[in-house]
């Protein structure tokens, strides 16, 4: 059933107001599946929840899920599976356990959630991550109070998962979910109220074969699975929704302006006129060193010559002596 609460969305776990001994959660940007049908154990009727592994292909390189898995740990040190919000069964009576601890621990609507984490928040304007409880952290209280065993939870990296609620609105959702200062930003960079020019490929919504293989987007439907995916999912090809601009951003081509003249062509280097005299020589003392030099050479040449006649002389003095 529909409830309208007043509190913040990212807190309905908590203040959903729930008279059953099970509930699920979901908000108005999903609906529910077509293929929906709880699993349960044989035998025990134990609810058999997906989780992904907390390692870091499929979770530590995504920032969000990262804190997310740091959060949980707060009530598992060692907790490492990731439960999303709308795959998890609640069970009522566990989650009012849950939620009056979490509150204990972050304050009635979250605000301490972070608080511990002040030099993080300096070095860095935000946070990413949740800003309220979450189904990780609902699974690892479970094990902290040993009530895991009510569940049974299976490897959706190894087994699959089928979502038991289908995101109709997603471009709403992600844009309700920006603050003023995102929004305003988003604005800014595109001019188009938030909106970019980039189509909703989710063939998920799809569920019948006649709507999936009837789609513009190219859709595949596979039989065995009775869902609807996207080509490159399944042969590895293209992306059916590439990310295109806006039309009316693109440049605007140039027809009515006035014609202009050919471009100047560049200048080649002048000849060189005075190589002897430089034209920075006005601001050394090049030619005065230059001319020192020559007289100088000039007058050791001269000591030369008369240092070879004294020589002649003396050889010829001493053949006349003999």
């Amino acid at each position: 059933r529909a409830q309208h609460l007043d509190n913040a969305d990212y807190m309905d776990m908590c203040e959903a107001d729930v008279k059953t001994e099970w509930f699920m959660l979901t908000n108005s940007y999903h609906h529910v599946a077509n293929h929906v049908d709880l699993m349960f154990t044989p035998g025990k009727f134990l609810p058999v929840i997906p989780f992904t592994p907390a390692t870091y292909p499929f979770c530590f390189k995504f920032p969000y899920c990262k804190e997310t898995i740091g959060l949980s740990q707060r009530f598992n040190p060692e907790h490492a599976k990731v439960v999303l919000d709308f795959d998890m069964l609640y069970h009522t009576e566990t989650r009012n356990a849950f939620c009056k601890q979490w509150k204990e621990m972050n304050g009635e609507e979250g605000e301490d959630l972070y608080t511990y984490q002040k030099n993080r928040i300096l070095r860095r304007k935000k946070i990413i991550g949740p800003s309220g409880p979450t189904g990780t952290s609902y699974t690892a209280y479970l094990f902290q109070e040993g009530k895991d065993k009510m569940y049974k939870l299976v490897d959706r990296s190894l087994y699959g998962a089928r979502a038991p609620f289908i995101k109709i609105f997603s471009k709403e959702e992600k844009l309700d979910g920006m603050s003023e200062e995102e929004l305003a930003q988003k604005m800014g960079d595109t001019g188009m109220m938030g909106m970019d020019n980039e189509t909703d490929c989710n063939c998920f919504t799809f569920e019948t074969t006649h709507t999936c293989e009837g789609s513009p987007l190219g859709c595949i439907w596979r039989p065995l699975f009775e869902s609807c995916h996207p080509p490159e999912m399944i042969d590895e090809g293209t992306p059916i929704c590439p990310e295109t601009t806006a039309p009316t951003l693109s440049p605007t081509k140039s027809g009515y302006l006035l014609e202009t003249d050919p471009p100047t062509t560049p200048p080649t280097a002048s000849p060189v006129v005075n190589t002897t005299d430089p034209w920075y020589s006005t601001f050394f003392r090049i030619r005065e060193h230059e001319v020192a030099n020559a007289e100088e050479e000039e007058i050791v040449g001269d000591l030369l010559d008369d240092d070879d006649i004294g020589d002649e002389e003396f050889v010829l003095t001493s053949h006349e002596g003999i």
